[in-house]
């Protein structure tokens, strides 16, 4: 296993694969809220593991989010109630959304 810092989108060699893959790029995308309440956005480098997501955290001082604390997001595929919960050591408010999945 090769491990390389990322900081920015990077396009590189990855063996099986004829063309160069991107790497390092956030990709944002919605979850509904339970109830019709409207939608909670996060962002991610790694949208294919959206299809393990358990829940969705935010950080508990963010003002976006406080009115989502103990609420419920509903997974897009498969229906899946998701808790949206607080943590304020892995949660940068100021990385991406501010939500992470």
């Amino acid at each position: 296993v090769d491990s390389i810092e990322i900081k920015e989108r990077t396009m590189l060699k990855v063996p099986g694969y004829k063309e160069h893959v991107e790497f390092g790029v956030l990709t944002e995308f919605a979850y509904p809220l339970e109830g019709g309440l409207g939608e909670i956005i996060v962002a991610t480098t790694r949208v294919e593991t959206m299809l393990g997501d358990t829940a969705i955290a935010v950080h508990p001082q963010d003002k976006r989010y406080t009115h989502f604390h103990g609420k419920f997001a509903v997974h897009p595929f498969n229906g899946r109630k998701l808790p949206i919960i607080c943590d304020e050591i892995l949660v940068d408010p100021s990385f991406g959304t501010g939500a992470v999945k």
